[in-house]
């Protein structure tokens, strides 16, 4: 008789019968290690059998139920953590697998498992039991690989190979009403920094920086809970600004212990630990790594400058800055700094918008050489419009009119030449309607489609249902600077990805000759700007006429750039009313400040 196992089939015991197929490459996981003992071939009965009645299809017959199947399809789904499919090999009540296997999951935040099978062997003193070795590897959260040995047993029941799961199937140390818990040790904190390497979340950065930088806190119940299974309520995390987007990077990986616990017991804390240490037998444990600075784009100089600038105006207000040529927030100011309007603040841009407007007008053939009519009033859309100070210039070329800010000839060549359709793609050319995915809560500037001709007329002019912000108008005399409108950023390490591409301006050259006469002979004239410089001022009213003849408030508004610092900017002034007298002039400290 041969020495080597023989499996039984239906027919009789002891039958010899051809060894299984070949296993499919890979039991489980992506580097599978299986080894298949080799059956010996016996008996020419079984051979003629086998001619005679359809060779493979009666030999699969004949083969019958094998622990191996039942092996091979556990730890497959095991590697897939398909926890219900593993309960359906196994003997007893199901769920009291799906349960241990899900808590140690949680508990220890298991992010991919593999599973190597090895030999399936059969019981030395009965055919009814087999087991097999298994190499675990289980991905954690923040921690890495942690690879141990453990077993499965089989059994047939019923002419069902079935898994005789205990909680030691999972990890060898694992009793009854025992399970797996991480307990973390947080490593040294990584800092936010401005692009100098200046620290920007300490107690001496700015208020407005400290908006940006945003706080860092002990979890709450809550707050770990949603961090994940590696946060215990009291570890440090960000709670608001870069500190909260990019906690991952900033905390780094704590050193983490895995220990055995009761399954009804929380995870223990490194407190609990120093107390009693062999309360909670320890069964690996990993080295943690601190964690990494995070990098922007602020340039300190500059914002120095921004906050001195607006600290002088007496109403809350705002400036932010940005490199034209790849849209780096260089500034960020607000005054009070309470509030981040600079960021997170939604206003209508008012007649600064009409960069945007004489842009769509270039784009729809517009001429250059044209010759616009800028009456005290005009009807158009059926509605009334005047000018700032029912001014009346008589007839201009487009420079002039866009220079005094004309309400009444804008209007009439955005009714003649432009549509709601093409409004709304030279809006989106500026980024309006684009996310500002910049790592802090940022409004997204808002151009609805316009869907009749008085919200076309008013969101022309910068009014009707638009929202913009400080950063976001910033970015558009930065387009108009580099010919190309670029998304803004504000962190540079780690490196942003899905970086939205640049939109180019085609009329961007025409743009800054208008926007240059606004400086020189324009509304902006008297604001104090030098050479090299070139802007649009605006006022943007809001609030609720009670009567048609009140006289809403307004915002002052300028936004420019100038070509000898490279920079590009926006500055508001809530209820600040004349763009030209209160916005530009600030505009032009905040240069004169460079």
């Amino acid at each position: 008789m041969s020495d080597h196992p023989v499996f039984s089939d239906q027919a009789g015991s002891g039958s010899a019968v051809p060894p299984p197929p070949p296993p499919p490459s890979g039991v489980s996981g992506p580097s599978p290690r299986r080894r298949w003992r080799t059956l010996v071939l016996v008996g020419a009965a079984l051979v003629l059998v086998l001619a005679l009645t359809g060779g493979v299809a009666s030999w699969l017959l004949l083969r019958g139920p094998q622990p191996v199947d039942t092996a091979v399809a556990y730890t497959e789904a095991w590697a897939d953590q398909d926890y219900e499919a593993m309960g359906d090999l196994a003997a007893g009540e199901s769920a009291e697998l799906v349960a241990a296997h899900t808590e140690v999951a949680e508990r220890l935040g298991v992010d991919a498992v593999q599973v190597d099978l090895g030999d399936v062997a059969y019981d030395p003193e009965t055919d009814t039991r087999a087991s097999a070795p298994v190499g675990v590897t289980l991905e954690l959260d923040r921690a890495g690989a942690w690879s141990y040995d453990s077993e499965l047993h089989l059994e047939l029941s019923a002419d069902t190979w079935q898994v005789d799961f205990t909680p030691a199937t999972i990890h060898p140390d694992l009793s009854e009403g025992m399970t797996l818990a991480r307990v973390n040790d947080w490593e040294e904190r990584g800092h936010v920094l401005a692009a100098d390497g200046t620290r920007i979340d300490s107690e001496q950065a700015s208020g407005s920086l400290q908006l940006l930088s945003g706080s860092v806190g002990a979890a709450d119940a809550e707050e770990a809970e949603e961090l994940g299974p590696i946060y215990a309520e009291g570890d440090p995390v960000g709670l608001s600004g870069l500190q909260r987007t990019f906690q991952e990077e900033l905390a780094g990986s704590p050193a983490t212990s895995i220990r055995v616990v009761d399954v009804d017991a929380e995870d223990p804390t490194a407190a609990d630990l120093a107390e009693d240490p062999e309360e909670f037998p320890e069964v690996e444990a990993f080295a943690g790594q601190p964690g990494t600075d995070v990098t922007t784009t602020i340039d300190v100089a500059v914002q120095q400058a921004a906050e001195q600038t607006i600290a002088t105006a007496e109403e809350p207000s705002a400036l932010v800055a940005v490199r034209p040529d790849t849209g780096e927030i260089l500034a960020s100011a607000n005054a009070p700094a309470g509030y981040d309007r600079a960021v997170a603040g939604q206003y209508a841009p008012g007649s600064t918008f009409k960069v945007v407007s004489y842009a769509a007008l270039l784009d729809a053939g517009m001429g250059m050489d044209a010759t616009l009519d800028c009456p005290e009033t005009a009807t158009v859309g059926g509605w009334e419009f005047s000018n700032a100070g029912d001014a009346a210039y008589g007839e201009q070329s487009v420079t002039e009119a866009f220079a005094t800010s004309c309400n009444t000839a804008l209007l009439q060549e955005v009714e003649q030449r432009l549509d709601a359709e093409d409004q709304l793609a030279a809006a989106q050319q500026f980024g309006f309607n684009t996310e500002l995915d910049i790592g802090v809560a940022a409004t997204e500037p808002q151009f609805p489609d316009p869907d009749g001709a008085p919200r076309l007329i008013a969101e022309s002019m910068g009014q009707g249902q638009l929202l913009t912000s400080p950063l976001h108008m910033a970015t558009i005399p930065a387009a108009v600077s580099a010919g190309q409108w670029h998304a803004p950023r504000l962190v540079t390490a780690p490196e942003p990805t899905d970086v939205p591409e640049p939109r180019p301006i085609a009329s961007a050259e025409e743009l800054r000759s208008m926007m240059r006469a606004v400086i020189t002979e324009g509304t902006a004239e008297d604001a104090g700007f030098g050479d090299g410089v070139f802007g649009k001022t605006g006022s943007a009213e809001y609030g609720e006429r009670e009567d048609e003849d009140d006289e809403l408030e307004s915002h002052a508004w300028f936004v420019g750039f100038d070509e000898g610092h490279d920079i590009a900017f926006a500055v508001l002034v809530e209820g600040g009313g004349s763009g030209g007298g209160v916005a530009a002039p600030l505009g032009a400290d905040f240069l004169a400040a460079l």
